[in-house]
């Protein structure tokens, strides 16, 4: 039932007058599975907040799209090269930014998506990893309201001072500083380095306190799969066959790395009984941004056939080697083409294929980086050909949670075998609840199935609340008020309706909890006669979470927080928190003063009687700007300062005019 509120009574808020607060992006978390990072490049139009990517309009203006791509690749790689990371380019699947998904190794797009939006106050916005930012984290966001220009910093040599105009940002420079950003590496107060906290003039060569600080962070750059050397063909190590293998069907793979410019690595093969060719491939693509150079050799040294990396956007090598029955051994070396050039170091695959030309001509490809959502592909990484084992609640699989720095979280990857096929998930609350449980799950790919989940408690009973099916076809329940301790399961199935039976999903379940770094906005009391305001000015555009915690004797009761331009009146972020529960939300919003509206309400249709609010809030991305402040005469400067304004007292106005709302509310 609609409750039609109109012409609420205002009044004062009780608030405390607070003192200026500073919101900083928490630096210095190592990013999980740093060996296996991406970027990707999202379509102009995907989704970033209340605002939509325009990256490719912004830079085709500059450069080809390859040339300012390769910029923003070569900005990882530039970290890379001295820590001991890898980054490779793999597709995006143009979901919006920070959509519901895996914190590392989600299918859909990379840990680092390029994008810009028009932003007021800034050049770029960056978000270093932390579990509170989900999918955002790694994000580097330019402005697309700046103006900037493109040098390809040759030989490590910058663009002329003199031929740029006031107001032109130096691409690369912006990058490479972001790029450190995202990486989790703080802004500095020396003026030389890469990391200086604003924009100057263009730098695009670490300075050794950059070099030092990737290092400290991710250690020295190694190789951990070479276990002795491996460096000349007497040492070369050998791939063995498994046994059992079937070569019809199947390939031999085993990891390597370059972990400097002038590293060599030598493999040994013994080709098997009664095949005469055979395969070779080095795979860097999705891995690193490693351009390589693939060599076979006999027993004797001598290069029998040879190939090398066209680009860093198509940096796998391939040889077929034919006669190889008369062969006791085969040698393969991989080089780097250039060993002075920063993509001459990188982890990579090794693969050895005896399956014949027509085999291998059927095999299925994730597409190429730029080419939007892949259809299903048989041997892609998370299908799973199960029917039937985890069918049931007896049955269901019990994934490993991630424990990470604020929220307990379950993250799945797999898939639905056909239209009768179910599967369960069995996940346990934590001992201390302070939030909800929330659950998402989606499709993954151009051809997918509609994928539909439920929460229930381990007699099957449905517990979840608020089910929604997003326009990206992700489908949300959320358990308002989950006990500690307890167990549940989700059940993932497909929607009868659905057009397509088959097909990968990821699924994330989280246990919000409140992020001990939030800085304290606003709280006070309510009731059902008054709704209370704060003013609030944003110095920047950021990424900002909110934390709204509610408290009540009476479970019904409930806080509904809506964001305000305060100047074009346009709402910005709502919010409800029942009593007893933070709810956590994370908007974009841009520089300027905004109003925050306090609602007290009930749940159904229990009466609105008393309940207590608090709202704590932090910017969890990190901007560079060229304020031009000196550090050495305000050493606490800081460009991401903000604070609280009055609050409002007897009937809201705006100028001479009366701030009148009218809204429907549907429920809590």
């Amino acid at each position: 039932m609609k409750r039609v509120i109109r012409g609420r009574t205002v009044s004062a808020a009780s608030l405390q007058a607070l003192e200026d607060r500073r919101m900083l992006a928490v630096f210095g978390n190592v990013w999980p599975n740093q060996r296996d990072l991406t970027v990707s490049f999202p379509a102009d139009g995907v989704q970033i907040g209340s605002q939509h990517n325009d990256i490719n309009a912004l830079l085709d203006t500059i450069a080809q799209r390859g040339q300012w791509q390769e910029l923003a690749l070569r900005a990882y790689q530039t970290w890379a090269v001295h820590a001991d990371i890898n980054v490779g380019l793999r597709n995006d699947y143009n979901n919006a930014f920070g959509v519901p998904g895996l914190l590392v190794g989600d299918p859909r797009f990379g840990e680092f998506r390029i994008g810009a939006f028009p932003q007021e106050g800034l050049v770029a916005n960056s978000i270093p990893f932390q579990a509170v930012a989900g999918t955002y984290s790694g994000d580097l966001v330019l402005n697309s309201n700046e103006q900037f220009t493109f040098h390809d910093w040759a030989d490590n040599q910058g663009p002329d001072l003199a031929n740029l105009a006031e107001g032109d940002r130096d691409l690369f420079s912006l990058l490479l500083h972001e790029a450190g950003n995202t990486l989790g590496l703080d802004d500095n107060l020396l003026d030389w380095s890469v990391m200086f906290r604003q924009y100057t003039v263009p730098k695009g060569v670490l300075a050794p306190e950059d070099i030092a600080s990737v290092t400290a962070l991710y250690g020295q750059r190694s190789d951990p799969y070479e276990q002795m050397d491996n460096g000349t063909l007497q040492v070369a190590s050998l791939i063995p066959t498994p046994v059992g293998l079937d070569p019809q069907t199947e390939v031999i793979r085993s990891r390597g790395s370059l972990s400097a410019g002038a590293d060599v690595d030598y493999y040994k093969i013994v080709p098997i009984a009664g095949a005469d060719s055979v395969t070779v491939r080095v795979r860097a693509s999705g891995v690193s941004l490693l351009q390589s150079r693939l060599e076979v050799l006999d027993s004797f040294g001598q290069v029998i056939d040879q190939t090398s990396a066209v680009s860093v956007f198509e940096n796998d090598n391939e040889l077929t080697i034919t006669g190889i029955a008369s062969l006791g051994e085969l040698y393969l070396r991989v080089s780097a083409v250039d060993a002075s050039d920063v993509y001459a170091v990188g982890d990579y695959w090794m693969e050895v294929d005896y399956r014949s030309e027509l085999q291998r001509a059927g095999d299925f490809h994730p597409g190429a980086y730029d080419s939007g959502p892949d259809t299903l592909f048989a041997n892609f990484d998370l299908t799973d050909d199960e029917l039937g084992l985890d069918d049931h609640l007896s049955s269901a699989t019990e994934p490993v949670p991630s424990e990470t720095l604020e929220a307990k979280r379950y993250e799945i990857q797999s898939s639905i075998s056909s239209s009768a096929d179910v599967d369960y998930f069995k996940i346990t609350s934590p001992a201390t609840i302070e939030g909800r449980l929330v659950v998402h799950v989606s499709g993954v790919g151009a051809v997918r199935p509609d994928v539909r989940l439920r929460v229930v408690d381990g007699q099957g009973q449905a517990v979840g609340a608020n089910a929604r099916l997003h326009a990206d076809g992700t489908f949300t329940v959320e358990v308002a008020q989950p006990e500690a301790s307890q167990d549940y399961f989700v059940k993932v199935s497909v929607d009868p309706n659905s057009t397509v039976d088959t097909g990968n999903y990821v699924a994330i379940a989280e246990f919000e909890s409140p992020q001990a770094q939030m800085n304290d906005l606003a709280s006070g009391d309510l009731t059902g006669e008054s709704d209370k305001f704060i003013r609030w000015t944003a110095g920047k555009t950021r990424l900002y979470r909110f934390d709204l915690n509610a408290a009540s004797a009476d479970a019904d009761q409930a806080v509904r927080l809506t964001v305000y331009d305060a100047h074009t009146r346009e709402v910005k972020m709502v919010a409800v928190a029942h009593a007893g529960i933070t709810r956590s939300t994370l908007a974009w919003l841009q520089q300027g003063e905004y109003i925050l509206r306090f609602t007290a309400i009930a749940v159904g249709t229990a009466p609105v009687t008393n309940v207590s609010f608090a709202l704590t809030a932090d910017g969890i991305s990190d901007d560079q700007d060229d304020d031009m402040v000196d550090p050495a005469d305000d050493p606490y400067y800081d460009p991401y300062d903000y604070s609280d304004g009055s609050y409002y007292d007897g009937e809201y106005n705006y100028g001479s005019e009366y701030y009148y709302y009218e809204y429907y509310y549907t429920g809590p």
